[in-house]
């Protein structure tokens, strides 16, 4: 089909001339109402998606982790948007939220009793607590979900690599130890090569906690003194931060655990103490020894025990969906809905990166993904102002707690807000503002993941297809569209809460890239351009499937076999 090109003064024009048509009994085919609708993708901007997303992903939001202030801080900017635009509030008591609520673990305290152990005599040498009023020479990173008590063992820098003589985890008993190592394997040093970089960290924890069953792993990092002092106080604010978060609906028992294994990182102190140092000048040089003495070290048992206690309860989280509409203009069809999601939370503030930022801003995940539906609702409601509609109507879904497990787009998929048998197909953009490292090393970035499709519905497939050609002819890379990739995009986002009812969707997506959950996710390095051309994408698919004279079908039986066989 001809691309057609209107300036906005001349559309206007032509949209005030059809209005009459389109109010008349001879409706305009879907070719056609796809043609006039094409050009309000104009108002898709490389300058509307900045400056919401200069918003979404500011520091002072703090990551918009579920339940936190930041996060609800953006579910007011979407509503106050939304009011704006005018799209019709549909969520609790006429307003644009659909709020639900979860059951999250919560620690007052974390507790840490080091012992030294002299033959038969037992002396407390370190008591610690991590509380938001107190700082702790350890600070937890992930797990210890429970009560753990053990002997330390020294394993060095924890790595194993026979075919290098290197082995740091052989010749001791780990089994119920805490293994205490040096956090940085040198892989090479001054060009050779002492470990395979393919034994990374979490090569490491799989080999001490799950193939040896020890308690945990203790890391010596690489902070000063003063540089850890700075982390405690970090800490001491991270320690009673909601954890491991469930619908409250889904299961009346307590919250589920977390990881009940610990990994811990250490005060310089501690450490000097557990390895019978006396100062902070022998703990680096007792590293480099180790470096330059690679092979020759063997793991051992430490005269110390430690003896750790999570003090912790149950809180409810409140959280909400935003939810706005857009009606359909066809009378025969506007009762079938079409959803538009994005996840608008993120992970929130995590121990600092080697740049000492803390703040994870999540501008690709996913503050591409919620820019992307406001600028498609802009543009939607831009044409309906001019009298031109799609036929079906359409629901802007801009759902919390993705990044703690699909929670919330879980809770409207359970509790719809327009009968799961009238949602005709579920498209979800998350992550399309920037391009995978490989990518983008190889200048190869006008592309975009396309997962879902033709392994759920060939029909949903072909109208993404007859969008792009219309619109800006990117490459549709199909790399992930597989229902047995070892990565399982096709159920990692909240598409998947859609296609466990058999709902046909697309999940468009640009890739994982070296920020990802990390502090370096921010709006300076998000590819506009390519967020613009990705977003008039989704836009265009949008009216393909909005003014389909059928319905597309999941045709899949793989598909099917595979959906019907899981929990929902």
């Amino acid at each position: 089909m001809r691309k057609l090109y209107l300036s906005v003064p001349v559309l206007m024009l032509f949209a005030a001339g059809c209005l009459g048509y389109l109010q008349s009994d001879d409706f305009p085919s879907s070719a056609e109402l796809n043609e006039r609708l094409l050009p309000f993708q104009d108002y898709i901007t490389e300058e509307f998606l900045y400056q919401h997303l200069s918003v979404i992903a500011h520091d002072s939001l703090e990551g918009r982790e579920t339940g936190m202030p930041g996060q609800k801080i953006t579910a007011q900017y979407l509503s106050d948007y939304y009011t704006g635009l005018g799209l019709t509030p549909v969520g609790d008591n006429d307003t644009y939220f659909q709020r639900f609520k979860l059951d999250a673990e919560r620690a007052d305290s974390l507790v840490y009793r080091t012992y030294r152990i002299e033959g038969s005599d037992t002396t407390l040498v370190d008591h610690s607590v991590a509380s938001p009023e107190s700082h702790s020479d350890y600070i937890q990173l992930f797990g210890g979900a429970k009560p753990l008590k053990g002997d330390i063992v020294f394993a060095g820098f924890g790595a194993n690599d026979p075919d290098r003589g290197v082995k740091h985890l052989d010749g001791t008993e780990l089994q119920d130890k805490w293994v205490l190592v040096f956090e940085d394997i040198p892989y090479i040093v001054d060009g050779d090569t002492l470990v395979n970089p393919g034994f990374s960290n979490n090569n490491r924890f799989t080999e001490i906690v799950s193939r040896n069953d020890a308690k945990g792993i203790l890391v010596i990092g690489n902070e000063t003194p003063e540089e850890f002092t700075d982390l405690q106080r970090l800490n001491s604010h991270l320690v009673s931060k909601p954890g491991n978060m469930r619908l409250q609906y889904l299961e009346r028992s307590p919250a589920r655990r977390g990881y009940p294994k610990g990994y811990v990182q250490i005060s310089p102190d501690i450490a000097i103490e557990l390895l019978g140092l006396n100062n902070f000048a022998e703990l680096r040089q007792l590293k480099e020894g180790l470096t330059k003495n690679i092979t020759e070290f063997i793991p051992h048992q430490l005269s110390y025990l430690l003896d750790y206690s999570p003090h912790e309860g149950i809180v409810e989280i409140e959280t909400e969906n935003v939810v706005a509409y857009l009606e359909g203009s066809d009378p025969d069809l506007k009762d079938e809905v079409i959803i538009l999601t994005a996840h608008y939370d993120h992970i929130g503030i995590t121990q600092p990166d080697e740049t000492g930022d803390y703040i994870n801003n999540g501008a690709d995940d996913n503050g591409s993904g919620t820019v992307a539906l406001m600028a498609i609702a802009n543009a939607l409601q831009k044409a309906s102002e001019d009298g031109i509609g799609p036929r079906r109507s359409i629901l802007f879904l801009h759902v919390s707690a993705e990044e703690v497990g699909l929670l919330g787009s879980r809770y409207y998929s359970d509790h719809p807000i327009f009968p799961i048998e009238n949602t005709i197909a579920n498209y979800n953009a998350d992550m399309i503002g920037r391009s995978t490292t490989e990518r983008q090393a190889s200048g190869d970035t006008d592309y975009i993941f396309i997962i879902g499709g033709d392994i759920i519905s060939s029909s949903l497939d072909s109208l993404v297809h007859v969008a792009n050609r219309e619109s800006v002819d990117m490459e549709l890379d199909y790399t992930y569209n597989d229902l047995e990739d070892r990565n399982q995009f096709y159920r990692r986002s909240d598409h998947w809460n859609f296609g466990r009812l058999e709902i046909p969707f697309v999940f468009f997506f640009t890739g994982v890239h070296e920020d990802y959950h990390r502090p370096g996710d921010t709006v300076d390095k998000i590819d506009f351009p390519k967020l613009t051309r990705t977003t008039r994408l989704v836009y265009s698919s949008t009216l393909q499937v909005a003014n389909y004279d059928g319905r597309p079908e999941v045709d899949n039986q793989q598909f099917i076999d595979i959906t019907r066989n899981m929990p929902r």
